[in-house]
């Protein structure tokens, strides 16, 4: 059996799952509730620089700490704080990198040099996220990847063992393949929990946009960006710097360059090794300031420079769509188990698990909450909650729901003193009436302020982490 788009269709099953791709997609995937229901990200940026130090990071050590062992491994290319990055490593990840650029777009495939030194950064700033996330002790069980696992199978078409030798066919290897998904789960998390859960937006915040959203709700923009970003408290100088940097590559792009080939060379974000490639973004969940710049280009042309709060963008307008606009809502079935009700949260926890297990299983979602579940208006039903509507669930079990391709099973979520399992069956779109507009502006305002502050967050993190590239070929041209 081959399968020969199957890579591709596991990175975008990855996204609705745990909302991290396979390799370098961005982190945040939480789809709002305003069609077209596909969310493509705004990629975090990462530092230009090959040694950075801050007085503020508490791991930071005086000299480059190699481990002990170090003659018995491969070349050390990189050290990140108290972990190491092997050129084995690199290899292997820009190895999958470069098939996949050859596959989708040629032309953005970057020089050699170029593409080693792009994806290096990535492995860095991914290398700093897992340790904070391990030294938060954050976990991923083998019943969250496993059920993680069932939901990318059934987005193929596929059962578990089918996936295994698809993967395998494809010279693959299926423990690299669950190292690579709990590792973006366990940075789905810890964004959650460092950026996102730290979200608070007021009513009147959410009025404002609602109004703003009437206009812009049926436009959205299939995109490429390029993004130059500035350091952590930014002088003047290095300000006009970048700018100059920025201005530079458009007259290149006007000049007739490839865009994908120079986002692919330059830019500073996670989707730079997609040649750029943001695909469909909704307009009113982008900045003010990019919005109403992209709502004057065509298709085909590119925007002006772009100031931002983290650095400086240039965008390609590929295709732009205005529709009607239309709310998202969910055929969706819930178990529910309340610590509240004589179950103690560590056993509700564990039952949770069970669940997972017996899912993973074959046994079907409808047995289980009629088993398990103790919300008494659902639970003899299967967990049927019918279509749900923009602001029917608290605002974490919609994001989740939301996430979900048909079909597929969420991790447990707590919220409160309850903990949730989420079945999405189907999706709609309905026009947007003045009930849902509000539920609908909170979910999009929510979507554009976290990836700001996601871009802040990651640009901190790694500014404020020890990093030294041992390989000078590795090093920015700037450094």
């Amino acid at each position: 059996m081959s399968h020969p788009r199957l890579a591709l269709a596991l990175a975008v099953a990855l996204n609705s799952i745990c909302t991290v791709g396979l390799a370098d997609t961005p982190f945040v995937n939480r789809d709002s509730l305003l069609a077209p229901s596909v969310l493509v990200k705004q990629a975090p940026a990462t530092s230009a620089s090959d040694r950075v130090y801050s007085e503020s990071s508490d791991l930071a050590p005086s000299v480059a700490p190699l481990p002990s062992n170090a003659e018995d491994l491969d070349k050390v290319v990189a050290v990140v704080n108290d972990d190491i990055i092997t050129s084995l490593q690199l290899a292997q990840r820009v190895a999958a990198i470069r098939a996949r650029l050859q596959q989708q777009d040629p032309n953005a495939l970057p020089p050699e040099e170029v593409l080693r030194r792009q994806v290096l950064q990535q492995m860095i700033l991914q290398d700093v996220e897992l340790q904070i996330a391990k030294r938060a002790g954050i976990k991923v069980d083998q019943a969250t990847l496993d059920q993680a696992i069932g939901n990318i199978a059934r987005a193929n078409n596929l059962t578990p063992d089918q996936l295994r030798q698809a993967l395998a066919q494809q010279g693959q290897s299926w423990t690299q393949f669950e190292d690579d998904l709990r590792d973006r789960i366990l940075v789905d998390r810890l964004t959650q929990q460092e950026v996102e859960s730290r979200i608070h937006i007021g009513p009147d915040e959410v009025k404002t946009f609602a109004r703003q959203l009437k206009e812009l709700g049926g436009v959205s923009f299939d995109l490429q960006q390029i993004f130059i970003p500035l350091p952590d408290n930014p002088t003047p100088d290095a300000i006009s710097a970048a700018r100059r940097q920025a201005q530079e590559i458009r007259d290149r792009l006007e000049a007739g360059a490839s865009f994908s080939r120079l986002a692919a060379e330059v830019s500073s974000s996670r989707d730079a090794l997609q040649g750029g490639r943001l695909g469909w973004v909704k307009a009113a969940e982008l900045p003010p300031a990019i919005s109403q710049t992209l709502m004057s280009l065509k298709p085909g042309e590119i925007s002006p420079v772009i100031p931002g709060p983290t650095g400086f963008h240039i965008f390609k307008v590929l295709d732009t769509k205005h529709e009607e606009p239309t709310v998202t809502e969910v055929k969706a079935a819930a178990i529910v188990l309340r610590a509240s009700n004589g179950l103690q949260l560590q056993e509700a926890e564990a039952r949770a698990q069970d669940i997972e297990t017996a899912l993973q299983g074959g046994t079907r979602f409808s047995e289980l909450a009629r088993r398990y579940s103790q919300d008494p208006s659902t639970a003899a039903a299967g967990g049927e909650l019918g279509w749900v509507a923009p602001g029917k669930l608290p605002d974490e079990l919609e994001r989740t729901l939301l996430a979900l391709q048909p079909g597929a099973v969420s991790s447990p979520v707590r919220v409160g003193d309850a903990i949730y399992i989420l079945q999405a069956q189907a999706q709609r779109q309905v026009p947007v009436g003045d009930e849902q507009i509000l539920a609908a502006a909170r979910m999009q305002l929510y979507n554009r302020i976290a990836r700001q502050r996601l871009e802040e967050w990651q640009r901190r993190i790694r500014d404020g982490a020890y990093v030294e590239i041992l390989d000078p070929s590795l090093r920015s041209r700037d450094a």
